[in-house]
């Protein structure tokens, strides 16, 4: 029997080796799909952790959802200080330091009665007058100095008015200027005698030139007052016009809400004669309106309602 050559066996060899490098592939191979596949397997698992991450999410919202309140704060502290301006608004219109003067909606008279609906605006003069049993309901004694003949009523004036003039007295103290009263709130009764005294003593129609009728009177309202100085010995006396007191009368008397009635510019339009002494109150706005447009009284009030 013929032995083999080398080259067989050389051969041989190597188709041997050929088949173990095989072999070895395939399981090499295999070793790496099954770790492919877990792979596979983990990814697919990762979504049911995503439930956690949401979990965490809405953590993350809560501080958000408690770092909401102080801005809505904000706007309540802007509001808050937004109120004071709202506040100040009616104080810079309405809180005006003084009210607008009132245009009168009721009529100056009725069948040549007042019309006491106008209030302190009231218009009494010879040709309207006041019912005989008229009497203001909130007469108080005006805490001034009066003269020693001024006593009960006489030194009596409407609440307001009677404030108004205890404070252009103490404005007179302040600049030197002495002013006592001399007679203030008069009723029906009263001046029925005083008329009746003075048509007595100079008759009715030099009495009509300085005193009312009954009932004519602006006295009647509680809204006038005599007042006089020591210059002239306290009498009511056109000299006072010549006195430093008139002088300061004429031209203070509006700030404080009085008017000097009767001047003697409209001695025919009054049916007065000069009365330097006679103050009559209607308020600081309407009393600024009359010393600035000097106009008597009565034609004011038509100007006023036109």
């Amino acid at each position: 029997m013929r032995k083999p050559s080398m080259l067989m066996v050389c051969c041989a060899l190597t188709l041997t080796l050929v088949g173990c490098n095989t072999s070895n592939q395939n399981e090499t191979e295999e070793a790496d799909t099954k770790p492919a596949e877990s792979k596979t397997e983990q990814r697919t698992e990762t979504p049911a952790d995503v439930p956690k991450n949401t979990e965490d999410e809405v953590v993350e919202e809560t501080p958000t959802a408690e770092a909401e309140p102080p801005a809505e704060d904000k706007p309540a502290e802007e509001e808050t200080a937004d109120e004071p301006e709202t506040e100040e608004a009616p104080v810079v219109e309405a809180q005006p330091e003084e009210e607008p003067a009132q245009t009168p909606s009721e009529p100056l008279e009725q069948n040549g009665m007042a019309n006491v609906k106008l209030d302190t605006l009231i218009l009494v003069n010879k040709q309207v007058a006041l019912s005989a049993d008229y009497k203001p309901s909130d007469l108080v004694t005006a805490n001034i100095d009066f003269v020693d003949t001024a006593t009960g009523e006489r030194k009596m004036l409407r609440k307001e008015a009677a404030q108004a003039i205890e404070k252009l007295m103490a404005g007179a103290k302040t600049a030197g200027i002495d002013l006592k009263g001399t007679s203030a709130f008069r009723s029906y009764e009263y001046q029925v005698q005083l008329f009746n005294n003075y048509v007595a003593k100079d008759g009715k129609e030099q009495a009509m030139k300085y005193s009312a009728p009954p009932g004519h009177s602006e006295h009647q309202t509680g809204l006038a007052i005599d007042v006089s100085s020591a210059s002239v010995g306290y009498q009511l006396t056109q000299s006072l016009e010549q006195t430093k007191e008139g002088k300061w009368l004429a031209d203070n008397a509006h700030t404080y809400g009085f008017i000097v009635r009767y001047q003697r510019a409209f001695e025919k339009e009054t049916g007065y004669m000069y009365e330097p002494w006679h103050l009559r109150y209607i308020g600081v706005e309407h009393a600024t309106n009359v010393h600035k447009t000097n106009v008597p009284y009565e034609r004011y009030l038509k100007q006023l309602m036109d």
